[in-house]
């Protein structure tokens, strides 16, 4: 079976909300007001995320991104052993509702790189395009 991905949905404004999070440990400001800051100054965001790392507690962890999948039982199985954190439900007999956060997706696509980890790290270049360009570079 060819493998096809299609995103169908992430935490609204995510490398935004990324973004406040890391100067929310810095900022004496409130959150909702370095968001809204955030929000008219995209270049300060793209400057914020090339400081992001991937472990345990990362803000990585705090979203959720949703995809329907067209894979075979052991394609789905290959994910799932490969990091736990992977949300699947069948809709049909190939046809899955997948789901998981940033950092999993990350995880994943460094320790078991496949063809779906890279198509699922490609089609974060629409929801998380500056996350996306550093994980394309590696």
């Amino acid at each position: 079976m060819e493998l096809k991905t299609k995103l169908l949905y992430s935490t609204p404004h995510l490398e935004t909300l990324i973004a406040t999070a890391i100067l929310t440990t810095t900022s004496p400001m409130k959150p909702s007001k370095l968001f809204k800051l955030l929000l008219e100054n995209p270049e300060k965001t793209s400057q914020l995320l090339r400081r992001i790392e991937t472990h345990h507690g990362s803000i990585l962890e705090h979203n959720r991104v949703y995809w329907i999948v067209e894979a075979d039982d052991s394609e789905v199985l290959n994910v799932l052993l490969c990091n736990r954190f992977f949300t699947f439900t069948r809709i049909e007999k190939s046809r899955w509702l997948m789901s998981a956060n940033l950092r999993s997706i990350i995880d994943l696509h460094r320790a078991c790189g496949s063809k779906f980890s890279s198509e699922i790290i490609k089609s974060l270049a629409e929801v998380v395009p500056n996350i996306y360009e550093s994980i394309k570079e590696g």
